[in-house]
């Protein structure tokens, strides 16, 4: 073993050993070939590892090794020049030792009514805002709120975090407002049907988890106010007061479904309400009552209804409905796997109520705000 005080221009031939220390920080040998950062090595397009290691029959070992103008630079003991030259900054950001860094899980805000009362959430401006600062709210809380988005503009906004889920054939959006006939959905209603806290696309197995945009195209209609419900504070209090009915729902599964008579499609997915992480926390949310079923032997029925009812009250309860109205030109992202939204009942005949939905996969939106996370230290590599 090696160790290299920082700032200190040193050379000399190896021994053996298997690492290096800089800074006080180990880095094996092995693990520093694999991460060479030389065009031989590394892809500076893709970012992508272009080594093999496969095809090396013996261990890499360094031929010399030292820091210089805060950059460790190996020269490797091969036939053919190899060097690989590592920004120090680089190494310690990326330090396994003794452990490797663990993520920083983004920090939820478990909310209801009272906290949102005390700290009111951020509307935020198309065009005016900073993608982080309506994505962290997104993260922090599940939902945010865009404001002023020109109807012309949502196809690039959304477009621009990545591609839009197709749902049936209703195409890239899906348009919510009141229809003479009805339609596949209570939301279509002609009547202007209250719709409780319920996630969307419950009934489709293999669905992404997904940010559902609601754009208000137009809402001249009184009455129909937009219902959001923090479902993981909700899945918090409602296992601690009721453990016993919270295990039910966490561990058997409920059908949810759904027929397209227009496009001859019925889909049904069978899922617990609750689906936990490894950890055993709540990480998805299902709900839907008005597309609920339930296929369960005889003697398991009455448990799961009284438990089924009971998480059915907690979400109907005004204290944690935070409630709104949205005004053309305003974009709701919520997180379809954890926010429950609904709407109170509308007079269709005193003018218009018009959304249009589209789903994008959630990974989509962690992907670009982790990109705007590491693009700097990706642009390192590259200097280097």
């Amino acid at each position: 073993m090696l160790d290299l005080p920082k700032n200190t221009p040193k050379e000399e031939t190896l021994s053996t050993d298997g690492f290096v220390t800089v800074d006080g920080k180990r880095f094996h040998y092995m693990w520093l070939y694999d991460h060479c950062l030389c065009p031989r090595c590394h892809d500076p397009s893709s970012f992508q590892k272009i080594n093999d290691l496969c095809s090396r029959t013996t261990l890499p070992k360094p031929k010399s090794v030292e820091i210089k103008d805060e950059q460790l630079i190996i020269n490797w003991d091969e036939n053919t020049p190899h060097q690989s030259t590592f920004p120090v900054s680089w190494l310690l950001s990326r330090s396994y030792d003794p452990t490797p860094k663990q993520e920083v899980p983004s920090k939820k805000i478990l909310w209801d009514v009272a906290l949102l009362g005390t700290n009111p959430p951020e509307c935020f401006e198309h065009n005016v805002c900073a993608f982080d600062s309506w994505m962290n709210q997104l993260r922090s809380l599940g939902f945010a709120v865009i404001r002023k988005m020109p109807w012309e503009e949502l196809e690039s906004f959304t477009s621009s975090i990545g591609p839009i889920y197709y749902l049936a054939q209703y195409g890239r959006y899906s348009t919510v407002k009141a229809l003479p006939s009805g339609g596949p959905d209570l939301a279509l209603s002609a009547v202007g049907h209250a719709l409780s806290p319920h996630t969307d696309m419950t009934y489709m197995p293999g669905a992404p988890r997904a940010v559902q945009l609601l754009y208000c195209v137009e809402n001249e209609a009184s009455g129909g106010e937009s219902i959001l419900v923090d479902g993981f504070r909700v899945a918090r209090d409602f296992r601690h007061h009721h453990p016993d009915y919270f295990r039910i729902l966490s561990q058997t599964s409920a059908t949810f479904r759904q027929l397209f008579s227009k496009w001859e499609y019925y889909v049904s997915q069978t899922t617990p309400i609750f689906k936990l992480d490894e950890a055993g926390e709540v990480s998805d949310v299902y709900f839907s009552h008005k597309n609920f079923g339930l296929n369960l032997p005889f003697d398991q029925v009455e448990s799961f209804y009284e438990a089924y009812y009971a998480l059915f009250r907690y979400l109907n309860n005004p204290t944690y409905q935070y409630c709104f109205p949205l005004e053309a030109g305003d974009c709701l992202l919520v997180q379809n796997f954890r926010v429950l939204h609904g709407r109170k009942a509308f007079n269709p005949s005193s003018g218009s109520r018009h959304l249009e939905v589209a789903f994008v996969e959630w990974n989509y939106f962690t992907g670009r705000h982790d990109f705007y996370t590491v693009k700097d230290d990706l642009y390192l590599i590259n200097e280097n």
